[in-house]
C-alpha cells in the first residue's frame, strides 16, 4: 500500500436529528419500513432519556451504521442490563468490522450506566438470521433459550 492512499477513518458518535436520512435508509436496508418522521421522533425520545442511547458510525462525513439501546431489568436480567434494540451496518460495509465497534461503544455506555449485562432479543429476525447469529457469536453472545411472543390485536 503507497503512503499517499488514505485510510478511511471510522467514527462512533452520539446520534445527531441531521442523521435522520441516513438512519432510516439504514433501516429500510433491512426491511424495516422507517419514515424520517418516525425516526426523528425515535431520536428526539432517545436524546432526552438517560437510560437510552443511539449511536452511529461515520466513515468518510458518511453514516454507515447505527446502535440503539436502552437499560432493561426483568426477571431474565435481575441485576441491570443493556438490550440492544437497534444494529444496522450498510450492506456494503459489512464485515469491515463496522458492527463489532458499535456493540463495543455499547458496552462501554452500559457499564458508565452501572449495568451488568449486554443483550438483544430477536436477533435480526428481518434479515438472514444465519449470518446475523454467526456475528453475535464471533464477537462473544451466547445463545440463551428463544424468545414466545404473541400479537394482541
Amino acid at each position: 500500500m503507497s503512503n499517499n492512499m488514505m485510510i478511511p477513518v471510522l467514527t462512533i458518535r452520539l446520534v445527531e436529528l441531521d442523521d435522520c436520512e441516513a438512519v432510516t435508509g439504514l433501516l429500510r436496508e433491512v426491511g424495516y419500513p422507517m419514515t424520517c418522521g418516525v425516526m426523528k421522533e425515535v431520536m428526539g425520545t432517545t436524546q432526552e432519556d438517560s437510560q437510552a442511547n443511539m449511536m452511529v458510525a461515520e466513515m468518510d462525513g458518511r453514516v454507515v451504521g447505527v446502535i440503539g439501546m436502552h437499560t432493561a431489568q426483568s426477571l431474565a436480567y435481575p441485576e441491570p442490563a443493556v438490550q440492544i434494540t437497534m444494529l444496522v451496518v450498510s450492506g456494503e460495509c459489512r464485515g469491515e468490522g463496522i458492527g463489532k465497534r458499535l456493540v463495543a461503544s455499547g458496552e462501554e455506555w452500559g457499564r458508565a450506566q452501572g449495568c451488568y449485562q449486554l443483550f438483544i432479543t430477536g436477533a435480526n429476525n428481518r434479515i438472514k438470521q444465519v449470518e446475523a447469529h454467526a456475528f453475535y457469536n464471533r464477537i462473544g453472545f451466547e445463545k440463551q433459550g428463544y424468545r414466545f411472543s404473541k400479537k394482541l390485536k
